[in-house]
């Protein structure tokens, strides 16, 4: 487990539990000799601290926690911890709409939550996969019959990183727009498919995903969606955490406008 990671293998012994901890947001496992014992105790606000873990706080109100039983012939003493982007595309908003000039290019940054995931060792069976905060459902699409659910996380989209809230329990995503049309291009929202994204940590333990660059030809209503194959050049000194959750072995898809802007 790397240095002042919440992620990792971890290994517990029988009656031994962890807690991982935000603030007042916690997820609690506890391993028995047949069976897993989770409590997902939420909150309605995010929070801006480190994740802690370790013992359950004696403070916290565990019996207003969602809890859950995983049953096995025998429990494993291992178990890995990773976090993973979102289960579905993600709508960010900037404070105010953006337009890019005829002929321009800008470099955007996103920031998405994570989700906790935590597999049972050796055989990498999926034990908890939920988000530190669930964002509301959106629908994104030029129309009621077109387009997809995504979620509705408005974090602003910014052009300077250092405008960026650096938080444990989310990513960043920086994304190239190339606008070679004849026309600006107006973003009032952006449609990031994080579900396509490999997630990697810099030396401070900052997730970011691999970069996205969206390039808009001239006279035409697609554009070229490609994905990084490494980790971005401002996150230093990056090691990968975790792959997509969607596959894909092309790194260059054509999409419509209004499926990525609005």
């Amino acid at each position: 487990m790397a240095d002042n990671a919440w992620w990792g293998e971890f290994a517990f012994g029988l009656q031994q539990q962890r807690c991982w901890r935000i603030g007042e947001r916690a997820i609690i496992l506890k391993r028995l000799e047949n069976e897993w014992n989770s409590w997902n105790l939420e909150t309605l606000n995010e929070s801006d601290e480190s994740i802690i873990v370790g013992d359950l706080d004696e403070c916290m109100a565990i019996e207003e926690a969602k809890f859950g039983r995983y049953l096995q012939q025998n429990t494993s003493d291992k178990i890995r911890v990773l976090p993973l982007l979102a289960d579905r595309s993600v709508v960010a908003r900037p404070d105010t709409p953006l337009t890019l000039l005829a002929g321009e290019k800008s470099r955007l940054y996103v920031s998405t939550p994570v989700w906790f995931y935590a597999e049972l060792l050796p055989k990498e069976e999926c034990l908890l996969d939920l988000p530190f905060w669930r964002p509301s459902d959106s629908w994104f699409g030029p129309s009621t019959q077109v387009g997809q659910i995504c979620y509705a996380k408005y974090t602003a989209a910014r052009v300077q990183l250092n405008n960026i809230e650096k938080r444990p329990h989310r990513a960043i995503t920086p994304i190239t727009v190339i606008n070679n049309h004849d026309q600006s291009l107006t973003i009032e929202r952006i449609n990031v498919p994080v579900t396509l994204l490999h997630l990697y940590a810099d030396e401070s333990e900052q997730l970011w995903t691999t970069e996205i660059s969206v390039h808009r030809a001239n006279h035409n209503d697609n554009v070229e969606l490609h994905l990084g194959k490494h980790a971005p050049i401002e996150a230093l000194s990056a090691t990968l955490i975790n792959g997509p959750r969607v596959n894909t072995e092309h790194g260059t898809l054509i999409r419509s406008i209004s499926s990525l802007f609005a």
